[in-house]
């Protein structure tokens, strides 16, 4: 049965500082030229991360480098008693925590972890930067019929959950996201097995696949039913959706991803059902380029930012029309971007901030939030800089 939020309980301080976006960018013209490395895939990481914590025995995650997405999902299942050292975790049960799980800016994070501490017959308390706090999970803890209680007045966040789960079928809408039906998939292991019923046109679809594939890897037959979790060791593949700003750049890539690990992410398709983190990216390389609409994108508002809008403005500070419609956005083509007046706002959003950078590079201007790459891809800034990026003010 739903349950609503209960306000109050146990004093919790706001240390969920974010990003600190106050920090700019002054991006001059540049000529960039030479090849990009792709950071590891964020989706393929979080996914075996959540398996290997199952797994008792030592499990290999290889990543060439780790976002802070990936690496608050580390930091929270270290929390919880999962042991990692730096590139092997050995899972096992959950342990109370001895603070807050802080998932910072990570959405993926929060709704994996949601599902895991449902599990749990302890507390235990999720939370995020202010980002992270405008996106609500109360469909997805209403769904597992857990205890659940807000600790702060006017949010829902920060989240104190008691379980354990026990219910034998769980229906799930999966027409906003995807992460809650991964989150249920990757939870059977440490419960008695469950039914899971989704509802709704679904979007992300490459994304459960993948989480269901995954599974299977590790021993699972049937969503929902539980397994014993053998995990491989695993090599993370490069992040197919960052392709999109190497495209946008002109530039090489030396890891492209293989088409099998690419979750959707077909960069010439202008419809975004399964891959909506291209938007922002897309729509500025559209605009440089051919033009046309990009259809399908509606549950790109619920990502850090409403990515349709916040597209629109971006492109807007560049002097660069677009029009928004029901589900995505229009962008005559043939246009170049002029130097913004003032600071271009980022939004607290990592794709949002790499696609202003990369305007910036042909025109110059003032970018928001110096370090927001580095949630997905930490080396984003200094590789371009290596590459010919002009920038006055290196944070």
């Amino acid at each position: 049965m739903p349950l609503g939020f209960i306000h109050g309980g146990m004093p919790v301080s706001d240390s969920s500082a974010g990003h600190k976006v106050g920090n700019l960018l002054e991006i001059e013209p540049s000529i960039l030229s030479g090849t990009l490395r792709l950071p590891p895939s964020k989706s393929h990481s979080m996914r075996w991360l959540t398996l290997a914590s199952m797994d008792e025995s030592p499990t290999r995650v290889e990543m060439w480098e780790i976002g802070e997405d990936v690496q608050a999902m580390i930091d929270c299942l270290t929390n919880l008693g999962i042991k990692w050292d730096g590139m092997t975790m050995t899972g096992g049960d959950l342990n109370p925590p001895n603070s807050v799980l802080d998932c910072q800016n990570s959405g993926t994070a929060l709704r994996l972890l949601i599902a895991q501490a449902a599990t749990c017959d302890f507390p235990i308390i999720l939370d995020g930067d202010a980002s992270l706090r405008a996106r609500s999970s109360l469909h997805l803890v209403e769904s597992l019929g857990i205890s659940a209680k807000s600790l702060m007045e006017n949010s829902e966040y920060p989240l104190q959950l008691t379980g354990p789960f026990i219910a034998k079928s769980v229906s799930i809408d999966v027409s906003k996201t995807s992460q809650f039906h991964s989150a249920m998939m990757l939870m059977a292991p440490r419960t008695n097995g469950f039914k899971i019923k989704t509802h709704g046109d679904a979007v992300s679809r490459k994304h459960s696949d993948l989480t269901w594939d995954l599974c299977k890897k590790t021993g699972a037959v049937i969503p929902g039913e539980s397994w014993v979790v053998n995990c491989p060791d695993v090599v993370i593949p490069s992040d197919a959706s960052m392709m999109a700003f190497a495209k946008l750049s002109g530039l090489d890539v030396e890891n492209a991803p293989e088409v099998a690990d690419s979750i959707g992410h077909d960069l010439e398709n202008k419809f975004l059902r399964d891959s909506n983190d291209l938007i922002t990216p897309m729509a500025a390389w559209l605009a440089l380029g051919e033009g046309g609409t990009i259809s399908g994108a509606k549950h790109a508002a619920f990502k850090e930012s409403n990515r349709i809008t916040k597209t629109a403005e971006l492109l807007s500070k560049f002097g660069i029309t677009s029009t928004i419609n029901d589900d995505g956005i229009t962008i005559p083509g043939s246009q170049k971007p002029v130097r913004p007046q003032g600071i271009v706002e980022t939004f607290d959003d990592h794709r949002i901030q790499m696609t202003a950078i990369l305007l910036a590079s042909i025109c110059g201007g003032i970018i928001e939030g110096a370090n927001l790459h580095k949630v997905a891809w930490p080396s984003y800034l200094e590789q371009l800089i290596n590459l010919g990026l002009n920038v006055k003010n290196q944070p």
